[in-house]
């Protein structure tokens, strides 16, 4: 299971809320979303290039949004707390932060040149060590100049001129040393680490790197490119979420039974867990196959919410999904705790728009935008929920 990342302390720092017990009802179907002006979630896109591994999931996460979200809503409380929401899947950076240690903060200041306070919206995709990582906030180039310059592997550092751009390197490609440990490296890996208006772009080697300059530039295809997560991106907007992660890796039934198959003894499943997620898949109706989705959390005046998009092949099959997203929720239990899934939801609002079926899910279920609707692992368990599994 991927871990929580003490990137929530930021949030932390300045609230902790209570989720309110009001929503809204409806079942509409409507054209799809008109493009904005300027759209932060297809901005945040723009910089992971399109592949196998960015395709198969992106976290993006706007602090400053969420923290704009609470100031215009003070009336809302929830006893879950923004760290059940504010998470980190496969960011690094900042995995050993704490605010609370000065001594670890002067690490990162001393080190990079940025804490993170600098940090506004994180960007992540794929499994560490081959993990994309963006954040984006307010950063000095020359504090990290002379971070990098005179901090810890300073006799390691490349300056490397990539076109119009340049980055900083310290040893080789994804390289483990374990005598040069720190908070910031925790396996002494080098990384590569460019600066970019305001993106900070991190991660172990140098390929990745470039890919995501060249991303930013319009060299070659982003996430941002691909119509599909255009489509998600403008409805989540609409939605007004402050968190989001997209998809093109859904689930089906035979994705569901193989990993069982595969799973056995390495991720044994309790019996009363099993029954209910076999009921799950066997003895309730399964959504119609879709091609992408998009899940966020945020909050407005009937408080948080978790924000569910799936864009499907046509009209006919998202307006079936609308229907049978509902039956599912009405029908099927959680299947890790053991709850209805109504139970964690206050009131829904389920609608289809075009080809996208959305769904807006008020209550304690917002905190599983994050984690429990990816790809099935044999080799992880105990997150994955099959409320979003398809035929």
């Amino acid at each position: 299971m991927k871990k929580l990342i003490t990137v929530i302390a930021l949030v932390l720092l300045l609230v902790v809320m209570l989720i309110s017990q009001t929503g809204c009802n409806g079942d509409t179907e409507g054209a799809e979303p008109v493009a904005s002006e300027s759209n932060r979630w297809l901005e945040l896109l723009n910089v992971l290039p399109e592949n196998e591994v960015t395709l198969k999931g992106a976290y993006l996460q706007d602090f400053s949004y969420l923290m704009d979200k609470v100031e215009r809503h003070p009336e809302i409380t929830d006893r879950y707390g923004v760290s059940h929401i504010s998470v980190g899947s496969t960011s690094s950076l900042f995995s050993r932060y704490n605010f609370m240690d000065t001594e670890i903060v002067d690490e990162y200041k001393n080190t990079l040149g940025f804490t993170l306070d600098n940090v506004e919206q994180m960007i992540s995709s794929g499994e560490t060590p081959q993990a994309y990582e963006a954040y984006r906030g307010i950063f000095s180039k020359v504090d990290i100049d002379n971070a990098v310059k005179t901090g810890p592997l300073n006799d390691l550092l490349e300056i490397v001129q990539y076109g119009d751009f340049e980055f900083y390197s310290w040893g080789e490609d994804n390289e483990i040393n374990l005598s040069i440990r720190s908070s910031v490296r925790p396996l002494g890996r080098g990384h590569r680490l460019a600066l970019v208006d305001d993106f900070i772009f991190w991660m172990v080697w140098t390929d990745g790197i470039e890919d995501m300059l060249d991303s930013y530039s319009d060299k070659i295809d982003s996430l941002a490119d691909i119509e599909e997560y255009q489509l998600m991106a403008r409805e989540l907007a609409v939605l007004d979420v402050f968190h989001a992660y997209f998809s093109t890796d859904t689930n089906s039934y035979s994705d569901m039974t193989d990993w069982l198959e595969q799973s056995g003894d390495m991720f044994p499943i309790r019996a009363e867990q099993q029954e209910r997620l076999e009921e799950s898949i066997n003895d309730t109706a399964l959504l119609k196959p879709y091609q992408a989705f998009a899940t966020g959390a945020g909050l407005d005046k009937d408080g948080y919410f978790l924000a569910i998009v799936l864009l499907n092949p046509d009209k006919d099959t998202a307006s079936r999904n609308a229907s049978l997203l509902e039956k599912r929720i009405k029908e099927t239990e959680n299947v890790w705790q053991g709850n209805s899934w109504l139970d964690w939801i206050n009131d829904m609002q389920i609608e289809s728009k075009g080809r996208l079926t959305t769904a807006k899910l008020y209550g304690a279920i917002c905190e599983f935008w994050w984690e429990r609707f990816e790809k099935l692992d044999p080799r992880f368990g105990g997150v994955y929920e099959p409320l979003l599994l398809h035929e």
